[in-house]
Formats: structure tokens, C-alpha cells, sequence
């Protein structure tokens, strides 16, 4: 078998590639004859045709007709292992994961920037039972059922009876009890109402907190955005003897953004709505808990300079762009308003 080389921490631009591809199964794509597995992700446990073609489905319309941008992870003789995006720079990987048609492969993800989203996106899918976490989902939930219903037919009679015994005897119960059971429903109600309020005041001071801390994150982003759209203007005003030509400069790579308050509520995320959790796990899979720097070196030419700058910042203004969404939907969706007493 041979052995897939890992890549260097430092991912060369020769990694990134756009491609159109098609969708292979729940977690592969073939970009003309070459294989492309989605990097982090396993369908192994997917053994029911029917969750595999609506795995299969769902890829296909998150793609469309559109190429995809894919960074390569891992390379073999025969395939290629590459964390992929959409048009929308939607993690492929990991909305399969959100969807439940794939598990994580911590072998892979373990100890990357993104073990704790794809390990969040799969505990989300659990907790949702969907795809593969569904209950009674399958081949063998269908045959089952064929057989059960197989029995009932030859036990329907008898069970006819009973069920009309049965019914008589609540018809008494109910006549005879009436007053309490109104009691017991109007007891019912009211307890389902408090623990609405209670779900709704949650709601609102979860959705908060987190609001708050996308904001002080959006403000480090706009901070990140000054200083180095000022670095670059000034090695573009500087001609043949820019300032770090003399003792070299560092480039970090990414702002340092928060996200102690998203990583202690992942598992309550569900209350803010299947659309704005989402969204929230996708942005904050792009926070590094350690961002990267670059070293500028004295020697470095000034166009190489230039350009490494140039890259961090487009990527950090589609993260400041993504940002903008974020906390616009938060005030659009109205889960942050205090709950009615």
C-alpha cells in the first residue's frame, strides 16, 4: 500500500488548485480521472444504498454546476486527500458533517485548526439524528419492517378485538374522571409554557453572548485590516529601501480573534436555529486558536513582500465580509430579544 506523505505546516501555493469536479459518493469527487477525498471526513458507516444516493444528492447540490477551490492535504499514487470549498466558500467536509452523511476521521483532524468544528458539526448531527445517526434508517429497517408488518396482518383480528375492549373501557374511565383529565391537560399546558419562557430566555442570552463576542471579533478584524493595508501602502510608497530590509519583519498571518464563548455553547447551538448555527460553525471553523506568522526576511524582494501581504489581507476581508453577514442575520433573526413574561 502506499503511504500518503503529510504535508508541512507550511502549505505551498502549489497546494491550492480550482477544479470542476463530480460527485463520486458522500465523501469523494473526480475532477476528470483523478479521486479526490474530502480531507477529515469517513462515509464507511454509510452501508445503506438509499442514505448513500441522498448523501451523493446533497453533495451534488451544495456544487452545482460550479468548479470548487480545494487545498490539498495528503497525496497518493492513486488519489488525492484535499479539504474542498464551494462557490459560497462553503467547507464541503463539513456539511456533509452537518448533514449527518459522514463521520470525522480524527485521525486526520486531530490536533488541526479544525478538530473542534468537525468534531461540533458531527456531535450536531447527532444530537439531530440525522443520516447516519438516524434511527431505523436503512435496508435493514425496511426488511424488518416488511417482516413485522407480515405479522400484524395475521394478528390484525385479534388485535381488533382488544383495541375496541380497550376502547370501551377508556370510554368509562374518561366519563368517570372527566374533571381530572381537563385539570391534568391545563396543568400540561401551563408547564409546557414555562419551559418555553425558559428555553426562550436561554435562547436570548446565549444568542447575546454570542453576539457580543462576533462583534469584539469583527472590531480585531477591522484593527488587523488597518495595520497591514498600512504596512502594504507604505512598502509601495517605500522604493528600493522599505523598512524591513534593514532588520526583516514578521507577518501574522490571520487576526487573533476570540472564541471561548462559541466553544463553551456547541452544544446548545440548535436553539438559535438550523440556518444561523450553521453559519456560526462555519465561521468560526476559519478562527486558528494559534494563528501563523510569516517571516519578511532583509533579502526578500519587494514584489514577494507585497504580494504575501496582499494574500492575508483578501483573506482576512472575506472573513470581515463573512463577519458582517453573521452579526446582520443575528439581529435579523430576533433571537437575541428578551422573551415575552
Amino acid at each position: 500500500m502506499v503511504q500518503a506523505q503529510p504535508l508541512s505546516s507550511e502549505t505551498p501555493p502549489s497546494n491550492l488548485f480550482e477544479t470542476a469536479v463530480r460527485v463520486a459518493g458522500p465523501d469523494s469527487l473526480m475532477a476528470g480521472k483523478t479521486p479526490i477525498h474530502l480531507w477529515g471526513v469517513d462515509s464507511t458507516g454509510a452501508t445503506d444504498p438509499l442514505l448513500k444516493l441522498k448523501a451523493r444528492t446533497a453533495l451534488a447540490n451544495a456544487i452545482g454546476n460550479h468548479p470548487v477551490q480545494c487545498e490539498i492535504k495528503n497525496r497518493t499514487s492513486d488519489r488525492i486527500e484535499a479539504q474542498c470549498i464551494n462557490r459560497d466558500d462553503l467547507d464541503l467536509g463539513l456539511f456533509m458533517l452537518e448533514e449527518g452523511y459522514v463521520s470525522v476521521d480524527r485521525s486526520v483532524v486531530y490536533g488541526s485548526p479544525f478538530e473542534e468544528a468537525y468534531i461540533s458539526a458531527e456531535s450536531h448531527a447527532q444530537d439531530k439524528n440525522l443520516g447516519l445517526w438516524r434511527n431505523g434508517v436503512g435496508a435493514e429497517a425496511e426488511e424488518n419492517q416488511s417482516q413485522n408488518g407480515n405479522l400484524m396482518m395475521g394478528l390484525g383480528f385479534s388485535l381488533f378485538l382488544c383495541v375496541i375492549a380497550a376502547f370501551a373501557f377508556l370510554s368509562i374511565v374518561i366519563m368517570r374522571g372527566f374533571r381530572h383529565v381537563i385539570q391534568a391537560q391545563n396543568d400540561n399546558l401551563d408547564m409546557m409554557k414555562r419551559e418555553r419562557r425558559l428555553r426562550d430566555k436561554e435562547r436570548s442570552i446565549i444568542a447575546s453572548m454570542i453576539e457580543t463576542e462576533m462583534k469584539a471579533n469583527k472590531s480585531k478584524i477591522e484593527a488587523y485590516l488597518a495595520v497591514y493595508e498600512e504596512m502594504l501602502l507604505s512598502l509601495k510608497n517605500a522604493g528600493d529601501s522599505p523598512r524591513y530590509r534593514k532588520t526583516g519583519d514578521i507577518i501574522q498571518k490571520q487576526p487573533l480573534l476570540s472564541r471561548s464563548v462559541f466553544d463553551r455553547n456547541t452544544d446548545k447551538l440548535d436553539i438559535l436555529g438550523r440556518t444561523l448555527s450553521s453559519e456560526l460553525i462555519h465561521f468560526y471553523a476559519r478562527i486558528k486558536t494559534n494563528p501563523e506568522y510569516v517571516n519578511i526576511e532583509p533579502d526578500m524582494g519587494l514584489k514577494e513582500a507585497e504580494g504575501i501581504l496582499e494574500s492575508v489581507l483578501e483573506k482576512t476581508r472575506r472573513l470581515n465580509e463573512i463577519a458582517d453577514q453573521l452579526i446582520d442575520n443575528f439581529e435579523k433573526s430576533g433571537v437575541t430579544a428578551e422573551p415575552e413574561e
